[in-house]
């Protein structure tokens, strides 16, 4: 005991930290949305590594669903207690951004090489210049068909959603008595991803959900109606009942499994459901393929939607240049290449290097699936991809999408629609509620 008393004494008079005797470390809290086993194991590993080099951090990491992450996050900030780092959808980072709630990520930029990052994720989290949030990873939702029986009906690839309706009804199967055995296609109808489809078809449409002058609602605007048309059809002809209910996992597994022949809201990701469920031999590229998406009645091109959430780190956090140096680990080409190959299809590099680098290449699933991959560059590359509420990049200057996101307007017109409200009328009705919000929130300027 006297001993003991004495080297208490003694740090004292030495004005040593309690951290300095294996006390207390500097908790970084890092919440993400990659929640496979798989993944949460390596993002482990790669906090292991880089405690390893900085034991008086330590690193908490936590995958949250992507429906989840926008309401904790919100309810983390408004108690005062963010997470250090976190990921983000690139509205969830631009609305933070505005609120003056980020610290900006220059420095981690320069560490990985501003001319490194890949085209389309350099404007998902950039305001005046500047970077407040880089992607983990950019890919795109993609339409996912069964190869072989497109080609056994002799279908040709559909230009136009009127076009695309055929294809689906097409693909169809009955049994004996007319039930249907396999749909046509299958959509999530969980309000997250109505939301991004609904953005994504606008786009398609030659469309605009707010006009970016004043950011008023444009929802009654004719593209936006004939988005619900759409829906409308789909939902009378080719997608199974209880569609609404239907979650973005369930969508591949009725695909895999023979329930649907399509899956419009498919992402790399898909590949490994297929690989697992589908029925022996058949869970290969040969019989699941990618096409380009269709155009509406008032548009000229394909759309698609790029899933790059990026990573964001809370000035007001505990330990924010601590997460920064983490994010600058986690970038390091050995720790994100291994990152990466947890879901090899889905997880794509934001960094050039890493695109080009064999060792990311080697990877046997990449290589099997490649066709997908390229997909996404087709989209990527002519800058046909834009990300969640984003019809066009200046709808990130916006200050309100997050709340919108949240209010599930726009998913609540879809419904109207679908079982039965004239488009026009659930269009109005959501417009309404649209601008009420924004006015509320003070950010009315029309």
């Amino acid at each position: 005991m006297r001993r003991g008393a004495a080297i208490t004494f003694l740090a004292m008079l030495l004005g040593f930290s309690t951290g300095a005797w294996g006390g207390e470390k500097k908790v970084v809290r890092v919440w993400h949305t990659e929640t496979e086993p798989q993944t949460v194991a390596v993002m482990q590993e790669i906090a292991n590594d880089f405690e390893k080099l900085h034991p008086d951090i330590s690193i908490r990491q936590e995958g949250l669903a992507w429906g989840d992450l926008e309401a904790k996050l919100t309810a983390a900030l408004a108690a005062g207690a963010p997470p250090e780092a976190s990921h983000g959808q690139a509205f969830t980072c631009a609305s933070f951004y505005h609120k003056g709630l980020l610290r900006d990520q220059e420095d981690i930029a320069a560490a990985i090489g501003k001319d490194n990052i890949f085209e389309v994720a350099r404007n998902l989290c950039r305001f005046d210049g500047r970077y407040y949030g880089i992607t983990h990873s950019p890919n795109t939702n993609l339409l996912i068909y069964r190869k072989d029986v497109f080609r056994q009906k002799g279908l040709r690839p559909p230009a136009t959603w009127d076009d695309f309706i055929k294809v689906a009804q097409a693909m169809m199967e009955r049994d004996a008595t007319g039930r249907v055995t396999r749909y046509g296609l299958s959509l999530p109808g969980v309000p997250l991803f109505v939301n991004i489809l609904v953005a994504e078809l606008t786009r398609a449409n030659g469309g605009r959900l707010f006009d970016n002058r004043t950011g008023r609602p444009t929802f009654t605007e004719k593209q936006v109606v004939e988005v619900l048309d759409f829906y409308k059809k789909l939902n009378d002809t080719v997608l199974p009942p209880g569609w609404l209910g239907h979650g973005y996992l369930d969508t591949f597994t009725n695909l895999a499994t023979g329930k649907a022949a399509m899956v419009y809201q498919g992402h790399g990701r898909s590949a490994g459901y297929i690989e697992k469920y589908a029925p022996p031999g058949t869970g290969t590229p040969e019989y699941f393929g990618v096409m380009r998406k269709p155009h509406g009645p008032s548009g000229k091109d394909t759309a698609a939607q790029v899933d790059a959430e990026p990573w964001m780190i809370f000035k007001n956090s505990k330990y924010p240049e601590e997460a920064a140096t983490f994010l600058k680990f986690f970038f390091q080409e050995k720790n994100y290449i291994k990152y990466l190959h947890t879901v090899p299809i889905h997880l794509l590099p934001t960094l050039k290097s890493v695109r080009s680098s064999q060792a990311y290449q080697a990877n046997a699933m990449y290589q099997r699936w490649k066709e997908w991959v390229e997909m996404d560059y087709y989209y990527f590359e002519r800058d046909l991809a834009k990300p969640t509420l984003v019809v066009n990049w200046d709808d990130l200057k916006l200050p309100f999408l997050l709340e919108i996101f949240g209010s599930n307007i726009l998913p609540d017109m879809v419904t109207d629609a679908v079982k039965g409200m004239p488009s026009a009328q659930a269009a109005a009705k959501a417009q309404a509620r649209a601008e009420e919000l924004i006015t509320k929130l003070g950010h009315k300027r029309w």
